[in-house]
């Protein structure tokens, strides 16, 4: 062997022993870490099982179905209340238009209160007036003297000629 065949054995014998000592101090590194590792946290709860896994999932099923019948329950009242809401909806249209209804009859009812308090205040002005009128023809009878009034009838039942009754009446006119 030549001389150059010897340094491309050697280097190549070099470089295999190299990269096996680096793999062999990396796989001795991963051993130390995972041993440190297990020794300062060591596994102290057990694995779960697969019964437990399989009561977990069939709670978690019944779960479920409760929340399903729940959903449909509440789907239910819900419907109710737009029903009820469609109702109180209907009727407060209704409502609402025998309401302008009454709102119309009672601005007809003021409006013929309005007419009828001024009818009556000009009637009590009216009878103020004939209660003055009254008063007044009331005090002149009083002063009058009583035999003037006397003298008068005689005066008018003289001059007719009649007994003081007039016409077939009873006397009482």
């Amino acid at each position: 062997m030549t001389t150059s065949a010897m340094k491309r054995a050697t280097r190549k014998v070099l470089v295999v022993g190299a990269t096996a000592s680096v793999i062999g101090g990396g796989a001795i590194c991963v051993q130390n870490a995972a041993d440190w590792r297990a020794a300062s946290a060591p596994l102290d709860t057990t694995p779960v099982s697969a019964t437990s896994i399989s009561g977990a999932l069939d709670a978690q099923h019944q779960r479920a179905s409760t929340l399903a019948a729940q959903i449909d329950q509440v789907a239910l009242q819900m419907a109710d209340l737009r029903t009820a809401l469609q109702t109180a909806n209907g009727a407060m249209a209704d409502q609402s238009g025998t309401a302008s209804t009454v709102q119309g009859q009672l601005k007809s009812a003021q409006t013929k209160l309005t007419t009828i308090q001024s009818q009556l205040k000009a009637a009590q002005k009216r009878l103020a007036q004939l209660n003055a009128a009254a008063a007044k023809q009331a005090a002149l009878n009083a002063s009058a003297p009583r035999h003037t009034t006397t003298t008068i009838v005689k005066k008018v039942v003289t001059k007719t000629g009649g007994s003081g009754k007039s016409g077939g009446g009873s006397g009482d006119d």
